[in-house]
Protein backbone atom coordinates (compact mmCIF):
# COMPACT_ATOMS: atom_id res chain seq x y z
CA UNK A 1 0.00 0.00 0.00
CA UNK A 2 1.36 3.86 -0.49
CA UNK A 3 0.06 6.50 1.67
CA UNK A 4 0.23 10.21 0.63
CA UNK A 5 0.45 12.09 4.12
CA UNK A 6 -0.61 16.17 3.77
CA UNK A 7 -0.88 18.90 6.23
CA UNK A 8 -2.01 22.46 5.09
CA UNK A 9 0.78 24.05 7.24
CA UNK A 10 4.30 23.18 7.36
CA UNK A 11 4.44 22.59 11.90
CA UNK A 12 1.83 20.14 11.60
CA UNK A 13 3.94 17.58 9.77
CA UNK A 14 7.17 18.95 10.94
CA UNK A 15 8.15 15.63 13.08
CA UNK A 16 6.85 13.41 10.42
CA UNK A 17 9.40 14.71 8.40
CA UNK A 18 12.31 14.07 11.13
CA UNK A 19 11.29 10.55 11.33
CA UNK A 20 10.81 10.22 7.03
CA UNK A 21 13.62 8.35 5.53
CA UNK A 22 13.57 9.87 2.49
CA UNK A 23 14.38 8.30 -0.63
CA UNK A 24 13.62 11.43 -3.37
CA UNK A 25 11.90 14.53 -3.48
CA UNK A 26 10.13 16.56 -6.07
CA UNK A 27 9.00 19.52 -6.61
CA UNK A 28 5.57 19.72 -9.02
CA UNK A 29 3.08 22.98 -8.55
CA UNK A 30 5.29 24.41 -6.29
CA UNK A 31 5.19 21.73 -3.64
CA UNK A 32 7.72 19.57 -2.81
CA UNK A 33 6.90 15.83 -2.39
CA UNK A 34 9.15 13.46 -0.08
CA UNK A 35 8.93 10.16 -0.96
CA UNK A 36 10.42 7.35 1.40
CA UNK A 37 9.81 4.86 4.50
CA UNK A 38 7.68 5.79 7.29
CA UNK A 39 7.31 3.35 9.93
CA UNK A 40 7.68 0.71 7.73
CA UNK A 41 5.63 1.69 4.88
CA UNK A 42 5.62 3.62 1.79
CA UNK A 43 4.67 7.25 2.10
CA UNK A 44 4.87 10.32 0.13
CA UNK A 45 4.24 13.37 2.16
CA UNK A 46 4.02 17.41 1.60
CA UNK A 47 2.40 19.95 2.90
CA UNK A 48 -0.38 21.44 0.67
CA UNK A 49 -0.58 25.08 1.90
CA UNK A 50 -4.02 26.57 2.72
CA UNK A 51 -7.65 26.42 1.25
CA UNK A 52 -9.30 24.39 -0.82
CA UNK A 53 -7.89 24.79 -4.13
CA UNK A 54 -4.38 24.01 -2.76
CA UNK A 55 -5.69 20.85 -1.07
CA UNK A 56 -7.29 19.58 -3.94
CA UNK A 57 -4.29 20.38 -6.32
CA UNK A 58 -2.20 18.25 -4.09
CA UNK A 59 -4.13 15.19 -3.74
CA UNK A 60 -4.73 15.30 -6.98
CA UNK A 61 -0.87 14.85 -7.73
CA UNK A 62 -0.70 12.28 -5.21
CA UNK A 63 -3.43 10.41 -7.12
CA UNK A 64 -2.30 10.69 -10.58
CA UNK A 65 1.20 11.10 -10.34
CA UNK A 66 2.24 9.32 -7.67
CA UNK A 67 -0.56 6.08 -7.25
CA UNK A 68 -1.47 6.76 -3.84
CA UNK A 69 -3.96 3.97 -2.15
CA UNK A 70 -4.69 6.08 0.57
CA UNK A 71 -4.96 9.79 1.38
CA UNK A 72 -4.06 10.92 5.15
CA UNK A 73 -5.24 14.41 6.20
CA UNK A 74 -4.45 16.35 9.20
CA UNK A 75 -3.50 18.79 11.43
CA UNK A 76 -5.41 21.57 13.23
CA UNK A 77 -8.92 23.01 13.42
CA UNK A 78 -11.62 25.49 15.20
CA UNK A 79 -13.95 23.69 17.01
CA UNK A 80 -16.98 23.44 15.32
CA UNK A 81 -19.35 23.56 18.61
CA UNK A 82 -19.09 24.07 22.35
CA UNK A 83 -18.64 21.13 23.82
CA UNK A 84 -15.03 20.40 21.52
CA UNK A 85 -12.24 21.96 23.48
CA UNK A 86 -8.69 22.42 22.68
CA UNK A 87 -7.02 19.09 22.58
CA UNK A 88 -9.41 17.22 21.26
CA UNK A 89 -9.20 15.04 18.43
CA UNK A 90 -11.72 14.74 15.73
CA UNK A 91 -12.03 12.08 12.87
CA UNK A 92 -14.24 12.91 9.97
CA UNK A 93 -17.28 10.40 9.61
CA UNK A 94 -18.03 12.96 7.06
CA UNK A 95 -17.16 16.34 5.20
CA UNK A 96 -19.01 18.94 3.58
CA UNK A 97 -17.68 22.38 1.89
CA UNK A 98 -19.48 24.73 4.36
CA UNK A 99 -19.39 28.04 2.11
CA UNK A 100 -20.96 26.07 -1.28
CA UNK A 101 -23.66 27.56 -2.18
CA UNK A 102 -25.31 26.98 -5.58
CA UNK A 103 -29.04 27.33 -4.47
CA UNK A 104 -29.32 29.60 -7.27
CA UNK A 105 -30.02 26.70 -9.39
CA UNK A 106 -33.13 25.50 -9.80
CA UNK A 107 -33.42 22.16 -7.50
CA UNK A 108 -29.91 22.80 -5.70
CA UNK A 109 -29.46 21.95 -1.97
CA UNK A 110 -27.20 24.17 0.12
CA UNK A 111 -23.65 22.79 0.98
CA UNK A 112 -24.42 20.57 -2.51
CA UNK A 113 -21.84 20.28 -4.80
CA UNK A 114 -22.87 21.19 -8.51
CA UNK A 115 -23.54 17.85 -10.38
CA UNK A 116 -22.01 15.03 -8.44
CA UNK A 117 -25.54 15.89 -5.94
CA UNK A 118 -23.78 15.10 -2.98
CA UNK A 119 -23.54 17.01 0.11
CA UNK A 120 -21.35 15.26 1.98
CA UNK A 121 -18.06 12.77 1.75
CA UNK A 122 -18.12 9.81 3.60
CA UNK A 123 -15.01 8.16 5.20
CA UNK A 124 -14.97 4.18 5.02
CA UNK A 125 -16.40 2.17 8.26
CA UNK A 126 -13.64 0.09 8.36
CA UNK A 127 -11.16 3.26 8.29
CA UNK A 128 -12.92 5.13 10.65
CA UNK A 129 -12.50 2.59 13.58
CA UNK A 130 -9.23 2.14 12.94
CA UNK A 131 -8.31 6.11 12.88
CA UNK A 132 -10.69 6.35 16.19
CA UNK A 133 -8.67 3.69 18.01
CA UNK A 134 -5.72 4.84 16.69
CA UNK A 135 -6.23 8.55 17.85
CA UNK A 136 -7.36 7.04 21.35
CA UNK A 137 -4.30 5.29 21.73
CA UNK A 138 -2.06 8.04 21.11
CA UNK A 139 -4.26 9.84 24.07
CA UNK A 140 -4.32 7.38 26.62
CA UNK A 141 -1.11 5.87 26.29
CA UNK A 142 1.53 8.66 24.77
CA UNK A 143 0.23 12.26 24.77
CA UNK A 144 1.92 13.21 28.67
CA UNK A 145 4.89 11.08 27.58
CA UNK A 146 5.30 13.73 24.38
CA UNK A 147 4.03 16.45 26.01
CA UNK A 148 5.13 18.47 28.92
CA UNK A 149 2.57 19.08 31.44
CA UNK A 150 3.26 22.96 31.69
CA UNK A 151 2.36 23.25 28.52
CA UNK A 152 -0.52 20.75 28.52
CA UNK A 153 -1.93 22.85 31.43
CA UNK A 154 -1.43 26.12 29.39
CA UNK A 155 -4.10 24.93 27.01
CA UNK A 156 -6.11 23.14 29.29
CA UNK A 157 -5.74 19.69 28.49
CA UNK A 158 -6.42 17.31 30.75
CA UNK A 159 -7.85 14.19 29.04
CA UNK A 160 -8.80 15.16 25.27
CA UNK A 161 -11.81 13.21 24.06
CA UNK A 162 -12.09 11.77 20.67
CA UNK A 163 -14.58 12.20 18.91
CA UNK A 164 -16.73 10.95 15.44
CA UNK A 165 -18.24 13.37 13.32
CA UNK A 166 -18.77 16.27 10.89
CA UNK A 167 -15.61 18.21 9.85
CA UNK A 168 -16.69 21.02 7.37
CA UNK A 169 -14.57 22.87 5.37
CA UNK A 170 -14.42 26.48 3.40
CA UNK A 171 -12.11 29.47 2.52
CA UNK A 172 -12.53 30.99 5.71
CA UNK A 173 -10.42 31.15 8.86
CA UNK A 174 -13.53 31.49 11.43
CA UNK A 175 -12.69 33.45 14.40
CA UNK A 176 -16.53 34.45 15.16
CA UNK A 177 -19.08 32.47 17.77
CA UNK A 178 -21.91 33.88 15.63
CA UNK A 179 -21.08 31.93 12.12
CA UNK A 180 -20.29 28.80 14.65
CA UNK A 181 -23.43 28.73 15.64
CA UNK A 182 -24.75 29.44 12.38
CA UNK A 183 -23.10 26.50 10.94
CA UNK A 184 -24.68 23.96 13.91
CA UNK A 185 -28.19 24.96 12.96
CA UNK A 186 -27.22 24.11 9.23
CA UNK A 187 -24.86 21.46 9.37
CA UNK A 188 -25.79 17.93 11.12
CA UNK A 189 -23.09 16.87 13.72
CA UNK A 190 -20.51 19.39 13.23
CA UNK A 191 -17.13 19.24 15.24
CA UNK A 192 -15.33 21.53 13.58
CA UNK A 193 -14.16 23.71 10.88
CA UNK A 194 -11.32 23.97 8.49
CA UNK A 195 -10.29 24.40 5.49
CA UNK A 196 -9.06 21.89 3.27
CA UNK A 197 -10.56 18.44 4.51
CA UNK A 198 -13.74 18.27 2.35
CA UNK A 199 -11.62 19.29 -1.04
CA UNK A 200 -9.48 16.30 -0.21
CA UNK A 201 -12.35 13.84 0.46
CA UNK A 202 -13.96 15.17 -3.32
CA UNK A 203 -10.89 14.77 -5.09
CA UNK A 204 -10.47 10.93 -3.27
CA UNK A 205 -14.13 10.29 -3.89
CA UNK A 206 -13.66 11.36 -7.54
CA UNK A 207 -10.89 9.22 -8.27
CA UNK A 208 -12.01 6.33 -5.65
CA UNK A 209 -9.54 6.39 -3.56
CA UNK A 210 -9.62 6.01 0.56
CA UNK A 211 -9.26 8.58 2.58
CA UNK A 212 -9.26 9.14 6.51
CA UNK A 213 -9.42 13.28 7.55
CA UNK A 214 -8.61 13.76 11.69
CA UNK A 215 -8.00 17.33 13.22
CA UNK A 216 -6.91 18.13 16.54
CA UNK A 217 -8.83 21.43 18.09
CA UNK A 218 -6.55 24.39 18.38
CA UNK A 219 -8.97 27.11 19.03
CA UNK A 220 -12.48 27.79 19.93
CA UNK A 221 -13.21 29.48 16.39
CA UNK A 222 -13.49 32.70 18.36
CA UNK A 223 -12.30 35.61 18.92
CA UNK A 224 -9.20 34.27 20.15
CA UNK A 225 -8.57 31.61 17.90
CA UNK A 226 -5.17 33.72 15.97
CA UNK A 227 -3.41 33.65 19.18
CA UNK A 228 -4.47 29.85 19.96
CA UNK A 229 -3.91 28.31 16.79
CA UNK A 230 -0.37 30.16 16.14
CA UNK A 231 0.73 28.69 19.67
CA UNK A 232 -0.62 25.51 19.50
CA UNK A 233 0.57 25.15 15.75
CA UNK A 234 4.37 25.95 17.34
CA UNK A 235 4.55 23.76 20.36
CA UNK A 236 1.70 20.46 20.61
CA UNK A 237 0.20 19.96 16.88
CA UNK A 238 3.24 17.90 15.50
CA UNK A 239 2.99 15.70 18.66
CA UNK A 240 -0.56 15.09 17.94
CA UNK A 241 -0.17 14.54 14.27
CA UNK A 242 3.01 11.85 14.58
CA UNK A 243 1.56 9.97 17.37
CA UNK A 244 -1.92 9.23 15.43
CA UNK A 245 0.03 8.72 12.14
CA UNK A 246 2.38 6.24 13.43
CA UNK A 247 -0.45 4.13 15.61
CA UNK A 248 -2.66 4.42 12.57
CA UNK A 249 -0.57 3.03 9.78
CA UNK A 250 1.00 0.01 12.56
CA UNK A 251 -2.81 -1.11 11.91
CA UNK A 252 -3.25 -1.27 8.17
CA UNK A 253 -3.43 -4.42 6.95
Amino acid sequence: MKIGIIGAIEEEIKLLMEEIEILSEETIGKRTYYKGSLFGRQIILVYSRCGKVAAASTVTTLIQHYGVDLVLFTGVAGGGNSERKIGDVVIAKKLVQHDMDSTGIPGALRFEIPLLKKIYFETEPPLLKKAKESAEHYINHQLEKELDLKLLKEFNITVPKVVVGTIASGDQFISDRNKINALNSQIEDLQCVEMEGAAVAQICYEYGVSFVVFRVISDNADENAHYNIKRFLEKTAGYFTRGIIKQLISELG
